[in-house]
């Protein structure tokens, strides 16, 4: 039976034990060992603030340790609307071209009395037109730790924005396209008077003046010009520096504007009685050179666009490891399909 005093020295013996295997389990932990009163002070609250001793960022160790801002969100830069291809006529095909027959000109007539046989009459010559459907691309690379990482879908974000740039960049295309590997805008086509006229040509008027439209006549011809057939539907496609020269005119008996706002909510800009609908992919009125910033026609009939299905997206995360590459494409066309129903006005000499 062992005596109280060797009860209380036991006791003693294990509380060192205690004390030292507390102080072996701190130090395996990289707790803080207080020195003085102040570092003291400075460990315990860094020690509350990060579980841990301060690491540095400059610190290789402390670096792997430090948490990164997430992102959460996007400022995305504003883009301009794109509203040409809401106009054109518009088809989705299943195979790689449009082809549309359609006739280039009129089946003649003509009055016949009652013993004479008239003469032989001229039939309507019937031409094909193809559309072939051409290819937009966007191939991108993002990596896997940014978009683990991020609090927002990148993908999401990214496809958003590749769908802008495409609209854009077709709207582009059926208005000043070349038709190389991409739709044939109309401003690409010839262009003469309307006393030369013929198929695959487009009726040009000048206002006269490099960058200026000097006055409101030149609409009113314009307007005067396009056949009663395509009037139904007619609109008038331009630049924005287009219609804020238009937006001056003014009647020279009244000298009230030529333009006026619409009075109901939400109603869209007009200008003669037909709507007005902007795009950046018109040029721009220059001052020391002519540009074609006015169209004026029925886009329905005289602009074809072809669809072939929706966006096709290829996400590959093997090949450039540890990016993923994002191959996005679509496919489309557009071409003049009715010459006679697109009327343009040039701000030149």
């Amino acid at each position: 039976m062992t005596t109280p005093l060797e009860q209380s020295l036991d006791r003693l013996e294990q509380a060192v034990q205690n004390f030292s295997a507390k102080e072996m389990q701190h130090k395996a932990l990289d707790r803080p060992v207080f020195e003085t009163k102040e570092k003291a002070t400075t460990c315990v609250q860094n020690f509350v603030k990060h579980g841990e001793k301060a690491l540095s960022s400059q610190d290789g160790t402390g670096s792997l340790v430090i948490r990164k801002p997430s992102i959460s969100s996007i400022v995305e830069k504003p883009v301009c609307p794109t509203l040409f291809r809401d106009i054109p006529g518009r088809a989705t095909i299943q195979s790689d071209h449009l082809e549309i027959v359609r006739e280039k000109g009129n089946t003649d007539s003509g009055w016949a009395n009652e013993t004479t046989l008239g003469a032989e009459t001229n039939v309507a010559e019937l031409m094909k037109i193809i559309i072939p459907a051409h290819e937009m691309y966007a191939r991108t690379r993002i990596s896997q730790r940014l978009i683990d990482d991020a609090v927002i879908n990148l993908e999401s974000w990214l496809m958003d924005s590749i769908e802008q740039r495409f609209s854009q960049l077709e709207e582009d295309a059926f208005i000043n396209g070349s038709g190389d590997s991409m739709p044939k805008g109309f401003l690409k086509y010839e262009r003469v008077a309307d006393e030369q006229y013929e198929w695959g040509k487009l009726v040009e008027r000048r206002t006269g003046q490099n960058g200026a439209i000097v006055n409101a006549d030149i609409l009113l011809d314009t307007v005067s010009s396009l056949k009663t057939p395509y009037l139904a539907g007619a609109m008038w496609v331009m630049s924005r520096s287009a219609f804020a020269e238009i937006r001056r005119l003014k009647e020279p008996t009244t000298g009230r504007y030529l333009w006026q706002p619409s009075l109901t909510e939400g109603g869209g800009n007009s200008l003669l009685g037909f709507p007005i609908i902007l795009s950046d992919a018109m040029p721009a009125l220059k001052p020391d050179a002519p540009s074609t910033a006015i169209a004026f026609g029925n886009f329905a009939r005289g602009y074809q666009i072809v669809d072939r299905g929706e966006f096709t997206i290829l996400r590959d995360p093997y090949s450039a490891k540890p990016l993923v590459e994002l191959y996005v494409t679509q496919r489309l066309g557009g071409d003049v399909v009715d010459f006679e129903a697109i009327k343009l006005i040039t701000a030149g000499e």
